[in-house]
């Protein structure tokens, strides 16, 4: 199934790569140097979505193509969400990359990625 808004899909993909991988070396005061940085991907796939709030499967069709891509998004949206719910939406990078469910995220983006690749 073609999607209605591929530009916000891929926005959602790139987030998925920022957070399946490895933390990059962080500058200065503890911030993620890249771009996307940590920061952007969070606000692309939890805050651009809604996805918090609202079940991905609503998305399907318009940035999400099936069931399937909904049910893996919901469940690195949790895991994201617990880390921000613990460290603050503020805190600094270092502290994301350092809870103790970081790599978690990490490997439910990685699957992710795979469900949503083209």
């Amino acid at each position: 199934m073609n999607v209605s808004w591929p530009e916000r899909r891929e926005d959602v993909v790139v987030a998925l790569r920022v957070l399946a991988a490895e933390p990059p070396a962080l500058e200065g005061v503890g911030r993620d140097p890249r771009f996307p940085d940590v920061t952007n991907a969070v606000h692309w796939l939890v805050d651009d979505t809604a996805w918090d709030s609202a079940d991905p499967v609503a998305s399907v069709g318009t940035i999400l193509r099936d069931g399937a891509e909904a049910e893996v998004i919901r469940a690195v949206v949790a895991a994201v969400v617990a880390v921000s719910d613990r460290q603050g939406a503020v805190a600094l990078d270092a502290a994301w990359f350092g809870d103790r469910s970081w790599c978690e995220v990490r490997q439910l983006a990685a699957e992710a990625l795979t469900c949503l690749a083209p």
